[in-house]
Order: structure tokens, then sequence, then C-alpha cells
């Protein structure tokens, strides 16, 4: 197949496509600094082209240079001329003068989910069928200053669901309702030179954030521990095909991070993610590769990669989700475990993408395996499949208390079509594949139609 400049791939990716408004706002904010479709980066949102993947490598810029070239929206000055003689970037640089606001609407329209029965036979719950609009709404910003400051995030948490308070006696005689939390997901990025920077956040880190959502096929971010509140270097090379390498350490500000809360030290995690990318476009330039789709961007490809987690906490606290008390390690779906390491592979050829991702940690002999396969009927239409089997070990009655439901293979197929590109509508159909699990209760099967809007 014959190569393609970085140039070429801009102008093909800006391509309106049939059944997509030229008119359409983008997700997220990027679109409008660069005044582009989102289908420069993405082939169908979350999952990223090339391009995409260059410009997350290059710390939120235009590679190959070309960052002065495509922002369309001037910066405004911060300081003065003079100020630069003593003062250097970010306070003698600029801000972003486009507006760095995008607004993401996000929930299930209709879900279904089938009847459950304990071991006996009994019915422990009935079928549930809900429909609603999508009422979860978050916030996108992101924008550059100077040189080589880059800030990017969400704030979620707007509308969904709320939670029901009583009194402490136990009484509904007076009762309120408390609005869903409010979080915010940030990353700070220092570029030092292209491919190669420093970052701050929570969530949005290279080793977890990557093409496991629609669109996507898994890498080994979906079977390892998720860093929380981390600081993280990253390293990109590669003109055709090329490696990254994060490395980073990670703390539990939040009480949802796989580390308990009441550690809260930078070094709670420690880990590494490694990924080699064989053939195709480069990491860091996003061009000078083989092209299968050009309407969706992706490049024909092979890439393995490879990741851990470690920490040395040894805090004794019971995990509230599954009531396991670890002597030491992380808790939630690792309690206990002090090590967790995997390696996945990820393939494109032409519409068709497949990814495996398997984990294995230290101390359980737990393993997590992750198989998905897609493919692009057309530029707007995606099918997925995947098959997932978490904590699965033949030692599991001996090492994990069978309260705690573990080993609970998925078989969950979705289809998702972009009415353009900032709207998109899923349907999901998951199966259980083993029907009964260690609290006695069947697994319920479930169909989802879920709206992505944006603007």
């Amino acid at each position: 197949m014959r190569k393609i400049t970085f140039a070429s791939i801009l102008s093909v990716c800006m391509t309106p496509m049939l059944f997509w408004s030229s008119e359409s706002q983008a997700i997220p904010s990027w679109a409008r600094k660069y005044e582009v479709s989102c289908y420069m980066c993405h082939s169908g949102m979350p999952q990223r082209n090339a391009i995409g993947e260059a410009f997350k490598n290059n710390g939120y810029r235009m590679p190959a240079g070309a960052e002065a070239a495509f922002t369309r929206q001037a910066q405004i000055k911060i300081g003065t001329e003079e100020w630069k003689k003593t003062i250097k970037a970010p306070i003698s640089s600029s801000f972003p003068q486009f507006d760095p606001l995008s607004v993401v609407l996000t929930g299930n329209v209709l879900s279904y989910s089938a009847p459950t029965y304990t071991s006996t036979g009994a019915q422990a719950t009935g079928v549930s069928f809900n429909y609603n609009v999508p009422g979860q709404v978050g916030l996108f910003f992101g924008g550059s200053v100077g040189d080589q400051l880059t800030i990017f995030g969400q704030i979620s948490g707007f509308g969904g669901a709320s939670t029901l308070d009583t009194d402490d006696d136990g009484s509904t005689k007076t009762v309120s309702f408390d609005s869903a939390s409010i979080n915010a997901n940030v990353r700070v990025v220092w570029e030092f030179n292209p491919g190669f920077n420093f970052a701050l956040g929570n969530n949005f880190s290279n080793a977890s954030w990557n093409g496991v959502g629609t669109g996507g096929v898994v890498n080994v971010s979906g079977v390892l521990p998720a860093p929380g509140t981390y600081a993280e270097l990253n390293y990109t090379r590669g003109d055709v095909g090329g490696y990254s390498i994060t490395a980073g350490t990670s703390m539990a500000a939040k009480n949802n991070t796989p580390i308990v809360a009441t550690e809260n030290k930078i070094d709670d995690i420690v880990y590494l993610r490694g990924k080699l990318k064989l053939f195709g476009a480069g990491l860091l330039t996003g061009a000078n590769g083989e092209f299968g789709n050009p309407y969706t961007g992706l490049d024909n490809q092979i890439a393995i990669g490879a990741g851990l987690s470690y920490t040395d906490h040894k805090t004794a606290v019971k995990d509230p989700k599954t009531g396991v008390t670890p002597t030491k390690g992380f808790t939630g779906g690792y309690a206990g475990e002090t090590l967790v390491y995997g390696g996945d592979i990820q393939g494109v050829y032409n519409d068709f993408l497949a990814g495996v991702a398997l984990s294995h940690d230290r101390d359980l002999q737990l393993n997590n395996f992750k198989a998905e396969v897609g493919h692009y009927f057309y530029s707007w239409l995606y099918i997925k499949g995947a098959y997932s089997d978490l904590a699965n070990s033949p030692s599991l009655t001996a090492k994990v208390p069978m309260r705690y439901d573990v080993h609970q293979p998925t078989i969950t197929g979705s289809l998702t079509a972009w009415l353009s590109s900032a709207v998109s509508l899923t349907g999901s159909y998951k199966h259980f594949t083993k029907e009964r699990v260690g609290s006695g209760t069947n697994n319920a099967d479930t169909v989802i139609l879920s709206v992505l809007a944006g603007f």
C-alpha cells in the first residue's frame, strides 16, 4: 500500500462523511482550537486513529512541528516583551483565546435486566425495564498555555442518579435526596521535547486511558489496576511504527481508587507501561505508515504492550464492597495483591480491529483475560464483540472467600452508530456464561441502549 504523508492524512480526515454534518461540533475542545472535524483524530469516539495517537504522545499538540500551522485561533499574550528578558514561560507566554469548554451529554435511553433466581430456584429479582432521557452532563476542557504546558480534563457528575438519605435512627419520616457527586478528572502535561513529557493528574493516565471503550479494542489497562492521582513520565519515538514507555507513581487521593484512602502517599502504587508498534503510522508523527481505511484514519498495524502495577501497602482495612480484609496490597477487585502484571496485543487490518489482554497477580494467583474484536461496516457504523473472564483461578476457593463473587465470564456484543461526529447511539447485550456465583444468585443478562451527544 502506498505511503501517506501527514498533510494528506489531515485532508482526508477532515472530509465530511455520509450522514455526518460538516457543521457539527467536535468533542472534545481541541476541534475548536484547530477548527477541524473530530475525525481528524478519532475513528468514531473514543477510538483514536494514527493522528490522535500522535497528538496525545506530543503532549496534546500537533505532531511533526505542525502546531503553529494548524492553530486557527490566536493565543492571548500574558505579560510583556520585557518580562521575557528575566522571566521564562509560562508567565510570559499566552492563554488560549478560544472557548476551551465542550458539553457532553450521556445516559441510558433504554435498559433491560433479566430476572434472577437463587440456588433453590426461587426468584430473587424480577424483570427490570426502564426508559429515560440522557441526564448525565460532563464538561470537557482543554487548552495550551505557551509552548510547553497543556491542560486537559473533564468535570462530570451533573445530573444522574441521586442517593436517598434517611434519619440516623433508620426511620424514613424525614428524607432528603443528595445530588450525585461532581468529579474533576484533570491531566496537566509539560512537554520537554516532542515525545517526552511529564504529566500530573487523575484517571487520564497514559497507562489506562487508551482504546478500551466503544470503538476501541482492549489493551493491558483493561486488566490492570488503574492509577488514581498520579505523576508520570512519558517517552515516545517512531516515525514509522515506534515505541512508548510510561513510568508513574500513584496515590490514593479518592476512596474509589485501588488503594484504600487511608494511605494517600505519592508512592502508594508504582507502575510501568510499554508499547511497541511493529509497523504502521508513527507513534510520534502520525504519518508515513500504511493506512487500511482512509475514512476512519485507521492504519494497518500490530502493537504489543506490557505493564505492571506494584504496591507495598500493608494496612489491614476491610474493603467495603467485597468484605475482604487484606494484610497487604490492593483493595477492591485486586484485594490482597501486591504485584499485578500483564501483556496485550492489538491489530488493525482495513476495517477490522482485534485485541487480547491477559494479566496475573503474584499473591492470589488470579488471572484476568479479555478479548475483543470490532468491525466498521461503514465509517459511521461499528460492531464489537468482547469476552471477559476476570479473577479466574484454579485455587479460587482456597485463596478468596466464596462470598466474593469472582470468576464471572461474560460475552458482550455492541453496535454503535454515529449520527454525527458528536452524536452516537450504542446498543449492547451482556451475557454471563457462568449462571451461578458464590452468593447463590444467578447473574442477570442486560440490554442497554445509550446515547452520547456533545457540542
